[in-house]
């Protein structure tokens, strides 16, 4: 079968990651895929071979409202559905690739426009991701900030908008309206790649979760420098202000630290920061290590998880914060602001590091996913994606 995977919102190789292991079940099935990407560079650097073919996806050149993101339809809103008449060019635009590339699914990982361009052309669709870029249907109107206590009036408000550029745009290619986003996404059946602890909406007791199916290769196993203390491994990219305030608490504690970052450091790292461009094999360094530190990315984080590391994370997007709420709430993570300076991190450090209830409940939970199969589910989710198509 033909089909086509697309990626229209958010940065880094997250997205590229979690389409590139079912990418290559499915092509090692007899399946051609091709990939609409945001940066189809992205794909061709780090998973060529999970994809039949690279294309650059519709992708969406205006702006999305200033304010306050409260729900996931203010979240795809950066995609252009901001309104109807930002999102109708960009569903032609699917559509049109629809006509050229002939799918007969689509997979949509934090693709919205492609999703609906899919409704519009009756076009069977999949919803695949982590649950901040593939909410369940029930949850596109929930709060992304459960901390804050928003109303229901004000999360309605907030959601309404994308409700009525769905309605609208298909009303205009006189397709079948939806209620809204939440009818929307419940046309498309969803494959949760997340586990309980890593879904930003909470655990789900009557849903199936496939797992973080992580694709990207990061093999790179550099030796611990010298230093007295706990192992620590850091994931945060230099270009980030919050990594020198980082950088320079570790130094003072003189503790043996890994740090991988595609961005070299701006200037000379302590002597006990040993510093890798190349993505370090993370299940290997996690059963070394005493501690980790990151900003609250969902595929590190899920392999500290799985490894039993107890987390510092220093989260700088609402998806980073969320997720760091959700670990917290499992006891697996602390949290710091970076912005309180070196000697904040520094003490935020020393609690993590000698947190004894969180290091038992890190490997309570690595201890119940310790059979899990990334390769076992991935055959599960082709599966799953499959069932019902013809052939």
């Amino acid at each position: 079968m033909r089909l086509l995977a697309t990626w229209e919102l958010g940065l880094g190789y997250g997205h590229v990651a979690t389409l590139a292991p079912i990418g290559r079940a499915l092509r090692k099935g007899g399946h051609h895929l091709t990939l609409a990407a945001r940066t189809p560079q992205t794909a061709l650097r780090l998973e060529r071979d999970a994809f039949d073919l690279v294309v650059q996806g519709p992708r969406f050149a205006g702006s999305a409202p200033r304010g306050e993101t409260l729900t996931y339809g203010q979240v795809i809103a950066a995609g252009g559905l901001t309104d109807a008449a930002g999102a109708i060019p960009l569903v032609r635009q699917w559509l049109d690739a629809f006509e050229r590339i002939q799918p007969v699914l689509v997979l949509a990982e934090h693709a919205p426009l492609s999703l609906l361009a899919a409704h519009i052309a009756g076009l069977p669709a999949r919803r695949l991701g982590p649950t901040f870029v593939a909410p369940r249907a029930r949850d596109a109107g929930a709060s992304l900030q459960p901390w804050a206590g928003h109303d229901a009036a004000e999360l309605a408000a907030a959601q309404r908008p994308a409700d009525q550029a769905v309605r609208e745009v298909c009303r205009h290619f006189g397709a079948p309206e939806p209620a809204g986003l939440g009818a929307l996404l419940a046309g498309a059946p969803l494959h949760s790649l997340a586990w309980a602890e890593l879904d930003h909406y909470g655990p789900d007791a009557t849903g199936f979760y496939y797992g973080p199916l992580i694709g990207i290769e990061a093999d790179a196993h550099p030796e611990w420098p010298r230093g007295a203390g706990p192992r620590t491994l850091v994931y945060l990219p230099f270009d980030r202000p919050g990594s020198a305030i980082v950088a320079r608490a570790l130094g003072g504690l003189g503790w043996p630290v890994l740090w991988h970052s595609a961005v070299p450091p701006g200037e000379a790292l302590p002597a006990n920061i040993l510093f890798s461009a190349a993505p370090v094999d993370l299940a290997a360094a996690g059963r070394e290590a005493a501690l980790y530190v990151g900003r609250g990315g969902y595929g590190a984080s899920a392999k500290m998880l799985a490894t039993g590391v107890p987390q510092l994370l220093l989260p700088d997007t609402l998806e980073s914060l969320l997720l760091t709420y959700r670990l917290r709430l499992a006891g697996v993570a602390r949290s710091q602001a970076v912005s309180a300076g070196a000697d904040a991190v520094r003490e935020a450090l020393c609690r993590a590091a000698g947190d004894d209830r969180m290091r038992h409940r890190a490997a309570r939970v690595a201890a119940r996913h310790g059979n899990y199969s990334a390769a076992v589910m991935t055959e599960l989710l082709v599966q799953g994606i499959l069932a019902g198509m013809p052939g």
